[in-house]
């Protein structure tokens, strides 16, 4: 006999209606995918998060942003497995940095195509059933920024993943050679560099490359 498909259940949190029918439209069409409610701002999200226990939340990062990270922990503590993706209209490292400490599992552009934000919805909502590395192909990965936002001191160790980052950087390649050197997404790349910069408290490449000279990880530069 074979075994029933499973529904994801989604809440989709935004200020403006037009955008909520919109996105619950597009994703009607989806077989395994079920919008079961909408919200217009974090309460009323958080509110229906404790009613409904859905699978997915679909949150403007803007929310955030306007009250703190206060509700986007809460909504985590009223539903630990729930998986938050955060659509924003804006990419930068400080966006990125934000829906990390917010508890998101992704975030993606408000630009994006629609079939871009399916496949994002879907892969956010099935993450423990397909491999979760497939996420930043279309979802930046998170997990490299998801350390504490405390201050490090200058000795921290890095992780052997921002060691290499941190030496293709040093060497000269771009974040978008890197990402391609090893596999990753941009996205990925980005976030490693701006948790090692942030660990070391090092702003410029002059300063990474003295850091990783130091350290052994790149050569000195060769005399022509």
């Amino acid at each position: 006999m074979a075994r029933s498909k499973r529904v994801s259940q989604i809440l989709i949190a935004d200020a403006h209606v037009l955008f909520r029918r919109g996105l619950r439209t597009l994703l009607s069409a989806e077989s395994d995918l079920e919008v079961v409610e909408e919200a217009s701002d974090s309460a009323e999200a958080l509110a229906k998060v404790r009613t409904l226990s859905p699978d997915v939340l679909v949150m403007d990062l803007a929310m955030v942003e306007a009250d703190g990270q206060h509700a986007a922990f809460a909504i985590r503590h009223a539903q630990p497995k729930i998986a938050i993706l955060f659509l924003t209209d804006q990419d930068s490292p400080e966006q990125l940095e934000l829906a990390v400490e917010a508890g998101g599992r992704g975030y993606m552009l408000k630009s994006s195509t629609s079939a871009e934000l399916v496949a994002g919805i879907r892969q956010i909502a099935f993450a423990d059933d397909q491999n979760p590395r497939a996420l930043s192909r279309i979802v930046p990965d998170l997990r490299a920024l998801a350390v504490s936002n405390e201050a490090y001191p200058r000795a921290t160790v890095l992780t052997s993943r921002e060691q290499e980052v941190m030496r293709l950087l040093a060497e000269g390649r771009t974040v978008r050679e890197v990402a391609s050197d090893l596999s990753l997404s941009i996205k990925t790349i980005e976030a490693h560099k701006l948790n090692l910069m942030r660990k070391l408290d090092i702003n410029n490449r002059a300063s990474l490359i003295e850091y990783a000279m130091q350290r052994g990880l790149i050569g000195p530069p060769v005399a022509t």
